[in-house]
């Protein structure tokens, strides 16, 4: 009897020290929390260097000491530490308090845009007056790091354009930037020098990185117009990260008169009259010789 009361006693005493083992771990990995995280700037480019802040919040009773904060950059990420580790250390948070773990990454030139989850973990020791528990590799979840490549959309045209015509405004759609820019579309609105004789929006569809399109408009230019007529063109697409933007561009296209056209060698002169006039003086020293010819035959057979 006395054997059996002495092994229950050991079971208890067993279980009580396995809930206090898990009570324990429960109350360490509830220690430390995120309670935010913050990139400068808020989305990245491939290539650009970038810092991140991570608020580590003390929810313990007790201080804590020799704090370690670390990424796990691994080879799934295309981000590393820039001129620095991928560890921070923080002497001490003071119960309730919190302290800032500042990173300083890149992201790589050739990742893709997305939003990415960084693991992150720490170690740190809990001071409880003298006595003092270490904890190593603690996890404290993820942070999201948004990578975006944008495209950078540039407007030229070289297009000639007559005053009091009608002619084509030409324009060339240039992404210079690392992002593709996609669902683009090119608008055009009348001015008091220039209508739009066409439609008003030519839709290009996609233009990828280091890639250009055309856009073509029918317009008539005023025959008041100034040298030098100043278009608003509007560019709407969606960049990588599913932003929609909307930009308006200002491009100069120069107007000259057909005189001065002709001058600088920019439009063929036009020789309707001259043809007409040549025609005509051709076919009156036809008429002419024929007369001359009949009449010398007449002469001939009256002889």
């Amino acid at each position: 009897m006395e054997g059996k009361t002495a092994k229950n006693k050991m079971k208890i005493k067993f279980l009580v020290l396995f809930a206090a083992i898990l009570v324990a771990q429960v109350y360490l990995a509830s220690a430390l929390t995120i309670s935010s995280s913050t990139t400068n700037p808020s989305e990245i480019q491939p290539g650009d260097h970038f810092s991140l802040s991570l608020k580590v919040e003390n929810t313990l009773n007790e201080d804590i000491e020799n704090i370690i904060v670390s990424l796990n950059l691994n080879a799934q990420l295309p981000l590393a530490p820039y001129q620095s580790s991928n560890q921070v250390q923080i002497d001490r948070i003071n119960a309730g308090d919190d302290e800032t773990a500042n990173f300083e990454l890149s992201a790589l030139s050739n990742g893709i845009s997305g939003t990415y989850l960084v693991p992150v973990q720490i170690s740190y020791t809990i001071r409880n007056g003298a006595n003092r528990t270490n904890v190593p590799n603690e996890n404290l979840g993820v942070v999201s790091i948004v990578v975006n490549a944008k495209p950078q959309i540039g407007i030229s045209s070289e297009s000639i354009l007559i005053k009091g015509a009608e002619g084509k405004a030409s324009l060339k759609i240039v992404n210079s930037g690392l992002g593709n820019a996609k669902f683009l579309s090119v608008g055009l609105s009348d001015i008091s020098a220039m209508q739009i004789t066409s439609s008003n929006q030519v839709y290009i569809g996609n233009i990828d990185s280091n890639d250009f399109d055309t856009a073509d408009f029918s317009v008539f230019v005023s025959p008041t117009a100034s040298s030098s007529v100043n278009i608003p063109v509007q560019l709407n697409y969606t960049d990588s990260g599913n932003n929609q933007i909307t930009e308006t561009r200002i491009i100069s296209i120069n107007a000259y008169t057909r005189e001065e056209a002709v001058k600088l060698g920019l439009v063929a002169k036009n020789n309707t009259f001259v043809i007409v006039i040549s025609i005509v003086v051709v076919l009156a020293l036809f008429l002419i010789y024929r007369r001359i010819r009949k009449k010398n035959r007449n002469k001939k057979n009256g002889q």
